[in-house]
């Protein structure tokens, strides 16, 4: 009897010493979105091979995110918040998210068509750096030796890869590398926002609105210029379903709803920094599935902008959450 009383408390003891803490979750989420966003570059690849312009991939992607969101919201019975309980201010940030996704979404999947993936993935992830660049301008960071050294690894890493193309390499062009620059100051804006905004919309509504009005903003871009001049000579392929599928339920539902759990419980920062699992899992799908390869030059910068964006996020001082 004295040994199943202990048995029973020392089985309660670790499962409470094995239960995440609230922070401890938000580090999860935030590796897990990092990986499920590295799905999007070699599948959109993977659509426009067979045929699927840029445009109307972000829009299918968005679509069935949102989609897929609310059906969940119906089956898990999660009640919606009406959007009027929210603030005038709550509620612009939530318009301007739906504006930075939509930007987003076209920027990154044009890059993705323009040059290979590591090195829109390359361009793309300097975005930590500019979360932590606005955060020492906006006084809520100061700007150490750490940060400093961050900063110059990370945009020497950037150089190394824009010119370390060679036979067998990933070559870049300028389009490709504005669209990916872009994309990157979309997605810092996207964190900034998310952070402080719209706080009582549970994640998977925020997502799905999110979505959902990206999602008629990129219509509106795609039909004109993409759907009406080629039409959809992709209808017939699997491949290119197969691509939207995982697009719009890995890379768009599940990530935007952990992205946001995560900025949630550890601020944009170090969200921005943990999520640097996307393009590790970018790269190694990309070489998998598509056999595009990096030259050891461009592995080297690579690894440069990783590392230095990870020590630009490096606090000053007690853990902070921005």
């Amino acid at each position: 009897m004295h040994f199943t009383a202990s048995w029973r408390s020392s089985t309660r003891l670790l499962a409470l010493d094995l239960t995440p803490s609230d922070y401890g979750k938000g580090v999860l989420y935030a590796l897990a979105a990092g990986m499920a966003l590295g799905t999007l570059g070699p599948f959109s690849n993977l659509a426009y091979g067979a045929g699927m312009g840029t445009a109307t991939f972000a829009a299918l992607r968005a679509t069935l995110g949102a989609a897929v969101l609310v059906a969940f919201m119906r089956v898990a019975g999660h009640r919606a918040m009406p959007l009027s309980r929210l603030g005038r201010r709550d509620r612009a940030l939530l318009a301007l998210t739906a504006v930075a996704q939509a930007l987003l979404s076209l920027s990154i999947f044009a890059a993705y068509g323009a040059m290979p993936v590591a090195a829109v993935l390359a361009v793309y992830f300097c975005y930590p750096l500019v979360v932590a660049a606005a955060s020492i301008v906006l006084g809520r960071e100061r700007l150490t030796a750490w940060r400093a050294l961050g900063l110059a690894l990370a945009l020497a890493g950037l150089l190394t890869v824009l010119l370390g193309s060679g036979r067998g390499g990933v070559a870049v062009s300028l389009l490709g590398v504005a669209l990916a620059a872009f994309a990157a100051l979309c997605q810092a804006g996207y964190l900034v926002i998310s952070r402080s905004g719209y706080s009582r919309l549970p994640s998977d509504q925020a997502s799905a609105v999110i979505l959902a009005g990206a999602a008629v903003l990129i219509w509106i871009v795609a039909i004109p210029m993409d759907v009406v001049p080629s039409g959809l000579p992709w209808l017939g392929s699997s491949l290119a379903w197969l691509a939207v599928g995982v697009a719009g339920l890995i890379g768009a539902a599940v990530a935007k709803v952990f992205v946001l759990r995560a900025v949630r419980r550890v601020g944009g920062t170090r969200a921005s920094v943990l999520m640097l699992s996307e393009p590790l899992a970018g790269v190694a799908l990309a070489a998998l599935l598509l056999g595009q390869g990096l030259t050891a030059w461009q592995a080297l910068g690579g690894a440069g902008v990783l590392v230095g964006a990870a020590l630009a996020q490096r606090p000053a001082g007690g853990p902070k959450t921005t």
